[in-house]
Formats: structure tokens, sequence, C-alpha cells
């Protein structure tokens, strides 16, 4: 028996495909990169597969790409850092489309008849040429990033750059930009959307118009449970003392499976409904959390995220993103596909 699940729900994340795509009248990009987020390529990308909005996959490396093809992904798949000496010939046996962001990108694709997306650095400070034009036949899209979609003054900056730059480019078929943020500018000229947080229902900004619903679920088993007198400290340094008599509780799930160790003595999970405190240092493998009041037991389930809070609320309480205690997900935790 899994001592820590995260559930996935596929129709959930079917949904928010659809409903980003309605909301921007654009197919979509699929961002799977670093394991989908740490969710878990495997069950995301076949779920993604089957999505006609879904019109491409979007990774970081070469490695990631060959990943999708051995699970059976089948539909065109980007390579968003670009292609050094040695990965030329993955590229085209696994049908791998490289985005081109510098010159030595260009190198080893010398002589390959694969198609190639450009990318520009608008305003990232990233990847990207600056206005230099690449005249090539295998130009088959192109890109640029949003650095700050919630400067909104600064973003039209970006946008109207790159449309500049695309002026340059008369007979390229694919156009993309809008990030799950960036989704709000509905920009006319982009064709595409290039996703990845917001497909899981997690909302990149508080004012966010487009509806999502909730894909993901993690919850963890209490392995202890013990009554603690007032006065007594828990777990390492000793930063946290009970201030009254109190029924302590320790989950199994700990930093090595994706709990910040910044939620220490700040955060909090829930069971039955009910918010409990995480007390103490956040240690390797164990949690501890006050449950006082509760009729807890050891084997119960308690909900990291679920119903009562996202993975975006978490990150508030840790003082960080999202996308950080995502990718932080341990592989011993279970992934369950609903």
């Amino acid at each position: 028996m899994s001592r820590s699940i995260l559930t996935i729900d596929s129709k959930a994340l079917e949904f928010n495909i659809k409903s980003l795509s309605k909301f921007s009248k654009k197919p979509v990009i699929a961002v799977v990169k670093s394991d989908a987020y740490g969710v878990g390529v495997k069950h995301i990308a076949k779920i993604l597969e089957g999505i006609k909005e879904v019109e491409f996959f979007a990774v970081a490396c070469v490695e990631e790409g060959l990943e999708l093809r051995e699970l059976g992904i089948k539909k065109p798949i980007l390579i968003l850092g670009g292609v050094l000496k040695g990965e030329e010939k993955a590229i085209k046996e696994y049908s791998l489309t490289p985005v081109v962001s510098h010159p030595e990108h260009l190198k080893p694709l010398e002589g390959l008849n694969v198609p190639i997306h450009v990318k520009y650095d608008t305003g990232m400070g990233r990847l990207g040429f600056l206005e230099e034009i690449i005249d090539d036949p295998r130009v088959e899209g192109v890109l640029t990033h949003l650095s700050s979609p919630a400067e909104e003054e600064f973003s039209k900056k970006q946008i109207e750059k790159f449309k500049n730059i695309l002026k340059h480019y008369k007979n390229v078929k694919y156009v993309h930009l809008e990030s799950s943020a960036g989704v709000i500018y509905k920009v006319p000229y982009a064709t595409h959307i290039r996703v990845g947080l917001a497909i899981y229902g997690e909302k990149p900004l508080s004012n966010y118009p487009v509806q999502l619903t909730q894909v993901l679920s993690l919850k963890a088993r209490l392995i202890s449970v013990k009554r603690l007198p007032k006065g007594y400290s828990i777990s390492y340094s000793r930063t946290y003392k009970l201030e009254r008599d109190a029924l302590v509780g320790v989950i199994a799930f700990g930093y090595a499976d994706g709990m910040m160790k910044s939620l220490s003595n700040r955060g909090k999970v829930y069971y039955k409904g009910k918010a409990l405190d995480i007390i103490g240092n956040v240690t390797m493998d164990m949690t501890m959390v006050d449950l006082t009041g509760t009729d807890a037991k050891v084997g119960d389930w308690v909900e990291i995220v679920g119903p009562h809070q996202s993975f975006t609320d978490l990150a508030k309480m840790a003082g960080t993103i999202p996308y950080e205690i995502m990718c932080n997900l341990s592989r011993r935790i279970k992934r369950e596909v609903l």
C-alpha cells in the first residue's frame, strides 16, 4: 500500500485543454518538460495525445523528446532547449523539431532535412536571437517568450517587437508566444498557444479569465499519532514548542517527496476538511502536524493538495512558485489516473 498518492483526473485535464483552446481560439502546444512538471509524463502525454486540440508537444531537451516517442507519442515534438553537436542523429531518427535560438544550434543541423522553429529574445534575456533573420527554407515556426505576463505594458512591447520580426517570415506555419499566463493577450497573429501549468488547473494569475478545474490531488498517510505535553519540542533544531497539550501526527511525506522545507511552521494540510498546521521543521521523509481536535489515527490519509488547496496555494505559503513544488515531486509518490 502506497504511503503517498498523486491522483490525476484525466477528464479535468481534457476540460482545461479545451477551455484554454476555446478562450484563445487557438490549438495547443502542450509543454510537458521535466516529467510533465513532475506530474509524470508517461501518464500525462498519453492523455494529451488523444485530445484533438493538442497539436504539438514541447520538451526541454532531446532526451525528453526520445522518451515521448518511446511512449508511443506520434504528434510533433518541439525541443525548446535547442540542439547541440551529437544530437542531430536523434533529431532525424525520432522526427523531433528543434527550436533554434543561437547560431551554434544551426551547425549540427547542416544538411539535415528537418523542420525548425526559430526563437527570438524580445525581453526575456534568456534564449533567442535578438534581430538576426534566419533565411532557411526549413523554418516552419517562429516563437518568443513573454517574461512577465502580469506586466501588461512590458508584455505589449514584447508582442509588438515580435510582430515586427515576423514581417521577415512570410510563409511560416506556426507562430507562438502565449504561455499559460500569456493567453490573456489573445495575440491575433499567433497561431498556437504554448501552455503547461494551466492545463493542471493551476491559475497563473489571480484574476485569470479562463475557466479551469483542478486536475491534481495529493495525499499522504499518517504513520504516527500521539499525545505530547505542553512545552514539548518538535523536530530538528527544536524550532517549535507546543503551547498546550496536543495530538501530534507524522505524515509520511517530507522534503524528499516535494514538501518544501520552507513550509516548516507555516504551511497547512487538511484532514477530513479541517486545516492542520505544519509544526516543526519538515524533514526528509516526514512532516509533523497538529491533529488536536480530530479523531485521526495511524494509516489515515491527509490532503496536501486537493479540494481545499492547490499547488499554487501551497507555493504562496512556501514563498515560491507552484512549478518548483511540482517539479520536486518524488518518484516514490504513486501516480494514479482517474
